[in-house]
């Protein structure tokens, strides 16, 4: 400008550039400050000709080269002018003059009106410019390139300019240079609008000016920028609801802050700023309150609205106290975060968290918490959850978490739209950073990128992945400024190896590396410069970086690959605790490729091997890095494709098994048999006095040879006295110096026995960290801190050194489970101790006890700590006096609350029977009857009765069953301060004596039990009632079951009618003979007579007292259901001793009275069966008590009995019993049409039942590539039914899961809103309709529509057995620990040729996954069809020959199931949780299987849940061993083919599937009785066919063939067919339940039974000789 050259010179040569390219590096500055400077001053007559810098360098440069930088520095020249541009407030004068700009005008005169500052700014540093000079230029020079000005401000030239005035903003310049840059962007906002007021545009402009709405010199401004931003950009930001939430949040916590902070200064800017702060603060609130999100459902808009407004009135500290906006805020934060559909955004979300955590002040005490109640904190909190329910969080123990990146098909795009639809998401989140550097870097970066593709071939992928309003503000056709640099491809073994560089260094380094040899991706190469300024983005894109980069070398020169293989090798060869890191980050690498398509594959096997790498290594690499899912999903991979029997590294497959989540596959690995191996097994399995015994052994050994222990066996005898419960001879053998070793172990277990022991005399120093140290030095300081007031940050101390280690890296299941325990330890002593009166303490303690419910069916090791913490807790207020003061408690309450945590523990460990830790509480609490008589207490009797149930535990029977006679019957037991019920006891001891067989029945029945219901006196409620009530009537049943009673009986009888057959027979030869014989005939009559009345009284005693039991056992099962809710299932077997003694008088006597006490509830699940008896007799006293109690139950529970009721109404007569139960039905039919609470919905059940059942039989064509609709298919009539009344009669969908409400209200259920137009036809004979409808709670339901000649009530009767056996192994500790139960599914029959079947969701038959999935994986392997035909081909032949066919069409026919879950499910998390619950649902399903005989298993009759992996079994009418009267006999006891047996892994039959067959057998063992009764009641259901006739044996055999070529019927077929006849029904119920008790006794040891069962159903040898069409080789 001032025409210096030589000086411009003579700067190129300092700097070593050519003199062109310093003048092209500023071209963009010299161009806007010469343009600039020449308008600004004139020429003047008097004066020289100023020098016109444009033209020189035009000059300089020529034409052509000044063209093309003018137009490639464009944007650049325009930013530089409105850098240099003075910014004189609003700019009124010059806007108003010319009619150009006056919607500018107009646009600033609105933000001025809404805020702005009148205060003059100081001149800026030369040079500057005023506004209309910069105006000018900018003509000008659009002028030069023959540019509209009027069109300047794209979004992109908006955005640019933006970024490049928001970069002048530093605070070292301070706030009046921020202000001016404030007021140039608002008038740049004015004149780009309405560009400005949308799109990405709009967001940077609001996300750039936030920080400035708190500064007390650009506040004015700055609100009014924004708001006027946010008010025009309504329409925009409604569509983008997360910017928006995020935004608020953002500004709300600045607004905070800033009015905490500038409240009380006097300077009169800053209480204008505060003004200013507080008028937007309002508006912001009300503008939020008006906004409302189209795309976001409106559950959704009203959680927004509810944000807005806790958000709102936050003050200054987050809290969770309840009833304030803090709590409400957080409270409504954590339903989002539990949302399947988050409002917020990752950013949003991590912004509103900030806002609540800072200066987080916690509640006084757990009353005050919002999540307060256990309910609470298990609905939301992850942490406080574990002490109510025992349940950890999943996210907390997911090793991976593998997103889904887009939605895009990539059939339609290259397969790099995935990982570059990964970086693009990553950048995107950098543009939201509070650090403007970044965001400026990660614009640049998406401007370069965006302007590199667009010049590539083809169309630019960020057009499939970015919305447009996001890359139109960034997306030029010239680029003013490129971050591209060309740079030599670096080999990748050139990175330093991972131990030389801390981790973000290092894969920073390995990333950028591989960009530069990927120069010809427009993503991947403009990474370097964002990568080497932005911490911690390699990581995250280091995973996209190498699947560009391999797929670009996918073909031809793989020299690349190779050496980023080798890199992986040697990291994971090499993997140690300083490498785990870096080897993370690879292994995350190769979890994510794995989920990503291949050029070209047919499966997903060609995934595992994007990179040449070992899984071996891999898998040992990752459980080094604690990644033990992980590691066995390598360790499966590598094992499936070794082809192996047997896995290398049985160590490996130990550690993994002793850390994931699972208990049982530990034991399916080989191990060679040793006494090491087997003692590991006990300390596995916690097993105390086994281990003991061994490590005894070995320190014996070692002292009699005179060698040194390893210390192994010192720890080992501790660890088993620690698990015995046996803490005093710990801490004595840890003090006496046996275990001198300071290790970190040998001190967690001397603090561990120090503190359950009470011994707060050790040091414990702050720098010892373990889990006994921290609870140890937390209950010592409470007990030898006298100041109480120091309690509260004693115990958050505690607190934070356990969140410090679940948060300082993965947990595995235990180490996070020990921690869970900790905190739960230390949240429950803090609720102690936050009482103040002894009210407040007792609350506490029932607190306490409803948290037992989970403990019952948890771990021991998981439950005895958290009960060893409340014995301490209250034992330390007992002994200290400042703490009863604390919680305002006298000694005897301190004492009487210790008692009953003893108490606790010993019921505790009792349910688990864990005898050592019940004899140590049984064993204290009698040594403190002494010490509580001393301040008023007398707990002999609960001591007493602890006492007794501990020895009868340890088998001594006799000692406890004298205990509890005198105890019983002592005058003294209504005294005592800790109640103990006389009735429950005597119930008890009657037990006890029983199972002793001490004394007779009837004494034991009228010493004990009729003693222990007159004991109750007029209380028969409650849970003591019903335990009584319930041991009287349990001990009546099991002497009718007696075998020795039955048998006396039936001797008896026998006895009698033979002495009446003699006595008959001498009669008759007396009527021919005469003289001497008849008197020797009179004298034997006479004899016989005698025998026969002694046998006559000998039977009546028999039967009288068999009838007193019978009516007992009847009254008593209803008055223990009629007294509490403990007992329901009594129902059960009251109902099957009901149903077979229906004709007897007396006992329709005993029930009639107690039955109508019993709410109906009680019986829904037996409503098939007593429905089914139902007949038209008044003068009857059974059906007068069953009528009134099935429409008891119709009228309470009308979904669960109105569909029964009209089945029957609709059932086909076909004799008079069939007849009279119809006319019974009929009859409740008319009474609930006749009430007005339920003729409403019974008859809009009975029009929509109708409807279905015409949809279901009306017969449908199936249509080649024609869709059917309800429209077209069904009439206009019936289409209407389902089209507008079936929906407006707000009925639920008939398949809905509906639990029983004890309130019977069921007005709130979710309702059928529509059905969905479309009508599936599946295939088969019958041509079921699958049918969807969607129900007012969002959830939609798939029906199956099924008519024919299947009787669907086979099904629904099976599927009700399923689900109540399914209940007993939830009740099971074991197997409820390992979630063993039954899937089931609703079958609903509506007539005796029709019904609805629940279509089970995300479900695929094992044949359509097997079949084609052995085409694929194994394509020269035979076909099926082949397969088959050669198992067909000999299936009248010999055995031999048969076993023959089937081995070769074994060993050309590969197993497949594996690929199921390591293809179907991604990441580790989900590949391990799927497939164990594959295992266990597949055991537990076989179990039952065999015991009920379930045949037909094949392949269309088992389900896949493609969700859960788990199985579910459909089509149950092949019941009972009846499929092995099949035409070819079925002759395993379940399916256990090759291929069941390969989806269970590297284990395979051992470990989860044996043990969890074990376990499922050991329960329904255990259960037999229960099960028998369940299967009992079926004896009585007059509709249950227990045969199937041989046209159906046939039908079904010749249905399973049809099935293989494609003709199946689908569904969930009922096979049991009602129509096959009645004869012999009886004697085949009789058969078939004799058999099931058969399976269910203990002739062989549950092991040995399993193996067996386990060995039979998968000996070839039984495979080879089944049915075809069974496909056993599959």
């Amino acid at each position: 400008m001032k025409e210096k050259d030589d000086a411009s010179l003579e700067l190129a040569k300092i700097l070593d550039v050519s003199y062109n390219d310093l003048l092209e590096k500023g071209f963009h500055k010299i161009l806007s400050y010469g343009v600039a400077g020449a308008i600004a001053t004139p020429p003047r007559a008097d004066a020289p000709r100023p020098p016109n810098v444009e033209l020189r360098i035009r000059q300089r440069l020529g034409d052509e080269e000044y063209k093309r930088l003018l137009e490639k520095k464009f944007a650049l020249i325009i930013a530089s002018l409105f850098q240099v541009m003075q910014e004189d407030g609003v700019s009124d004068r010059f806007l108003s003059k010319d009619p150009s700009l006056a919607a500018t005008a107009a646009h600033m005169r609105d933000i001025v009106e809404i805020s702005h500052s009148t205060g003059k700014i100081p001149d800026p540093l030369r040079p500057y410019f005023k506004v209309k000079v910069v105006f000018n230029a900018m003509h000008h020079l659009c002028g030069r390139l023959h540019y509209d000005d009027t069109r300047l401000w794209t979004p992109a030239m908006f955005t640019f300019v933006i970024r490049r005035l928001l970069d002048t903003m530093d605070p070292a310049l301070g706030s009046l240079s921020a202000c001016a840059v404030v007021r140039k962007i608002r008038l740049l906002v004015c004149l780009a609008n309405p560009k400005s007021i949308d799109g990405y545009a709009l967001e940077m402009v609001i996300h750039g000016l936030k920080p400035y709405i708190v500064d007390t010199y650009c506040a004015e401004d700055a609100v009014g920028v924004v708001q006027h931003l946010l008010d025009q950009g309504k329409g925009y930001l409604s569509t983008q609801p997360a910017f928006v939430i995020g935004t608020f949040l953002s500004i709300l916590a600045s607004l905070r802050a800033f009015l905490s902070t500038a409240t009380g200064q006097e300077d009169t800017q800053v209480q204008l700023s505060i003004n200013i702060a507080q008028s937007f603060h309002i508006w912001l609130g009300d503008y939020l309150t008006g906004c409302h999100f189209p795309e976001l459902n409106e559950m959704q808009n009203q959680l927004f609205q509810a944000i807005v407004e806790s958000a709102m009135g936050f003050r200054l500290h987050g809290n969770a106290s309840s009833g304030i906006r803090e709590s409400d805020l957080l409270r409504h934060l954590l339903d989002d975060d539990g949302n399947r559909n988050k409002l917020l955004d990752d950013v949003s979300r991590g912004l509103a968290f900030s806002l609540v955590c800072s200066d987080f002040q916690k509640p006084v005490s757990f009353r005050d918490d919002i999540f307060g109640s256990d309910e609470e904190s298990v609905a939301r909190s992850r942490v406080l959850s574990y002490a109510a329910s025992g349940d950890i969080h999943s996210e907390w123990t997911q090793e991976i978490e593998l997103e889904r990146i887009t939605d895009l098909d990539t059939t339609q795009y290259d397969l790099d739209i995935i990982p570059k639809a990964g970086i693009f998401q990553r950048l995107m989140k950098l543009l939201l950073s509070d650090d403007r550097l970044v965001v400026g870097l990660a614009e640049a970066t998406l401007e370069t990128i965006f302007f590199d593709e667009s010049r590539s071939p083809g169309v630019a992928t960020f057009h499939y992945i970015l919305d447009e309003n996001i890359y139109k503000a960034m997306k030029w056709s010239i680029l003013p400024m490129s971050l591209s640099v060309d740079e030599n491809p670096r080999p990748i073994a050139s990175v330093a190896r991972p131990e030389v560089l801390p981790v973000n260094e290092w894969v920073k380094d390995l990333t950028k590396a591989i960009s530069t040899n990927l120069q010809e991706d427009a993503v991947a190469k403009n990474l370097r410069p964002v990568l080497e300024k932005v911490g911690g983005l390699a990581k995250d894109l280091f995973p996209f970086v190498v699947h560009i980069l391999l797929l670009h070398h996918i073909r031809g020169d793989d020299k690349l690959k190779m050496e980023l293989s080798q890199l992986f090798r040697d990291c994971f060869r090499t993997c140690a605790e300083k490498t785990v890191p870096h080897s993370i980050i690879l292994i995350k690498t190769i979890l994510y490729l794995r989920t990503q398509e291949t050029a070209q594959e047919t499966t997903k096997l060609p995934r595992d091997h994007w990179l040449d790498v070992d899984y071996l290594e891999m898998a040992r690499a990752a459980c080094t890095c604690k990644m033990f899912k992980t590691s066995l999903l390598f360790a499966e991979i590598y094992h499936s494709e070794s082809g192996n029997a047997e896995f290398p590294d049985s160590e490996l497959l130990l550690e993994i098994f002793r850390n994931v989540d699972d208990l049982d596959s530990y034991y399916g690995v080989s191990q060679a048999s040793s006494l090491e191996t087997v003692l590991k097994r006990f300390e596995y399995e916690e097993d105390g006095w086994k281990s003991l015994s061994f490590r005894g052994a070995n320190l014996e050994s070692h002292l009699r040879l005179g060698s040194t222990s390893d210390g192994q066996d010192l720890f080992g005898v501790v660890d088993a006295f620690n698990t015995l419960g046996m803490n005093g001879l710990s801490h004595a053998f840890l003090q006496s110096g046996a275990a001198a070793d300071a290790s970190e172990d040998t001190l967690d277990n001397m603090f561990r026995s120090a503190w359950k022991l009470e011994q707060w005399d050790l040091p414990c120093p702050s720098s010892c960290t373990t889990r006994s140290a921290i609870i140890y030095r937390a209950l010592q300081g409470i007990n030898n801190n006298v100041d109480m007031r120091a309690m509260p940050s004693q115990l958050d101390s505690s607190f934070f050194d356990v969140m410090r280690q679940i948060t300082a890296g993965k947990q595995t299941g235990h180490s996070l489970g020990a921690s869970m325990r900790t905190l739960a330890m230390l949240t429950e002593m803090e609720e102690v101790l936050v009482s103040k009166e002894t009210e407040e303490l007792e609350q506490v303690w029932e607190r306490l006890q409803n948290r037992n419910s989970w403990m019952h069916i948890g771990r021991y090791s998981d439950v005895e700590e958290i009960m060893e913490m409340r014995q301490t807790t209250f034992s330390s207020i007992s002994k200290r006096d400042h703490l009863r003061r604390a919680v305002g408690v006298g000694i005897k309450t301190a004492r009487f609350l210790e008692a009953k945590a003893l108490v606790a523990t010993c019921k505790m460990a009792r349910s688990h029977k864990v005898l050592q830790h019940s004899l140590s509480a049984a064993t204290q609490l009698s040594k403190a009857v002494e010490s509580c008589k001393q301040v008023g207490l007398d707990i002999n009797a609960v001591a007493t009765l602890q006492a007794a149930n501990v020895l009868w535990d340890h088998g001594q029977g006799i000692a406890s069953i004298r205990m509890l006679q005198a105890l019983g019957f002592d005058s003294a037991l209504g005294q005592q301060s800790i109640v103990v019920g006389k009735a429950k006891l005597l119930a008890k001891l009657g037990n006890w004596v029983s199972e002793a067989r001490l004394e007779k029945p009837d004494k034991i029945m009228s010493n004990y039990l009729v003693f222990a219901i007159d004991e109750l006196k007029e209380n028969h409620s409650g849970s003591e009632a019903g335990r009584v009530f319930h041991e009287f009537a349990s001990f009546c049943d099991q002497q009718l079951q007696n075998p020795g009673n039955i048998e006396d009986y039936q001797r008896a009888l026998k006895l009698l009618q033979n002495k009446e057959a003699e006595v008959r027979e001498l009669e008759k030869l007396m009527k021919s003979a005469t003289g001497g014989k008849l008197d020797q005939l009179t004298m034997y009559r006479h004899k016989a007579k005698t025998w026969l009345n002694l046998d006559d009284a000998e039977f009546n005693r028999h039967r009288m007292s068999r009838e007193a039991f019978l009516e007992r056992s009847i009254s008593n099962y209803l008055r223990a259901l009629a007294t509490c809710d403990d007992y329901d299932h009594d129902a059960v077997r009251f109902c099957a001793l009901w149903l077979e003694h229906s004709g007897d008088v007396k006992v329709n006597k005993a029930a009639q009275a107690p039955l109508g006490q019993v709410a109906s509830r009680k019986f829904v699940p037996l409503m098939n069966q007593l429905s089914s008896r139902l007949l038209e007799s008044p003068e009857d006293i059974f059906q007068s008590l069953l009528f009134p109690l099935i429409l008891r139950i119709c009228m309470d529970h009308p979904h669960h009995g109105h569909y029964q009721i009209l089945a029957l109404t609709r059932a086909k007569p076909k004799d008079s019993i069939s007849r009279a139960r119809q006319a019974s039905a009929a009859k409740i039919a008319t009474k609930l049409k006749a009430d007005a609470s339920s003729k409403s919905l019974f008859s809009h059940i009975i029009q929509a039942t109708a409807t279905y059942i015409k949809l279901a039989t009306q017969r449908i064509e199936k249509k080649p590539n024609i869709k059917p609709v309800l429209k077209s298919v069904l009439s206009r009539e019936i289409y209407s039914k389902f089209a507008v009344d079936i929906p407006s009669w707000k009925i639920p969908p008939p398949t809905m899961q509906i639990e029983v409400r004890a309130d019977r209200d069921y007005s709130d259920l979710p309702v059928i809103a529509k059905f969905h137009p479309e009508i599936t036809i599946a295939s088969g004979i019958s041509a079921p309709k699958i049918v969807t409808c969607l129900a007012t709670d969002g959830r939609t339901f798939k029906m199956l529509f099924k008519g024919g000649n299947d009787d669907l009530r086979q099904d629904a009767i099976m599927e009700q057995v399923f689900e109540q056996v399914s209940n007993l192994l939830k009740k099971s500790r074991t197997t409820r620990q390992r979630n063993l139960s039954i899937r089931n599914y609703k079958v609903l029959p509506l007539a005796t040729n029709a019904g609805i079947i629940e279509f089970v969701a995300n479900t695929i038959p094992l044949y359509d996954f097997l079949m084609p999935a052995h085409t694929s994986y194994h394509p020269r392997d035979w076909k099926p069809t082949y397969c088959r035909k050669t198992i067909a081909d000999v299936q009248t032949k010999s055995r031999e020959v048969r076993i023959d066919a089937f081995q070769r069409v074994a060993s050309h026919f590969k197993p497949v199931m594996r690929y199921f879950f390591m293809h179907k499910f991604n990441g580790p998390d989900d590949w391990f949780s799927s497939r164990l619950a594959y295992s266990r649902s597949t055991a537990a399903i076989s179990i039952l299987g065999h015991v009920l005989g379930l045949g037909d298993r094949h392949g269309h009759n088992i389900l896949l849940d493609e969700k859960s992996g788990e199985v579910v079994h459909i089509d149950l009418g092949v019941a009972f061993e009846q499929g092995r009267v099949l035409p070819v006999p079925e002759v395993v006891p379940f399916r256990l083919t090759r291929d069941i047996i390969d989806g269970f892994g590297i284990t395979r039959t051992e470990g989860v599937f044996r043990r969890s067959c074990e376990f499922t057998l050991t329960v329904l063992r255990n259960e037999a009785y229960n099960i028998t009764t369940i299967l009992d009641v079926l004896r009585y259901d007059p509709l249950y066919s227990w045969t199937i006739s041989p046209l159906r044996m046939k039908k079904m055999q010749d249905q399973v063939e049809a099935a293989a070529t494609g003709i199946v019927d689908e569904g969930i077929v009922g096979a049991g067919g009602a129509g096959a006849g009645k004869k012999d029904e009886e004697s085949e119920a009789d058969r078939a339940l004799t058999v099931v008790a058969k399976k269910l006794s203990a002739t062989l040891s549950v092991g040995a039974m399993v193996n067996e069962l386990i060995q039979v159903a998968g000996d070839e040898r039984n495979l080879a000789v089944l049915y075809s069409g069974w496909a056993a080789y599959a």
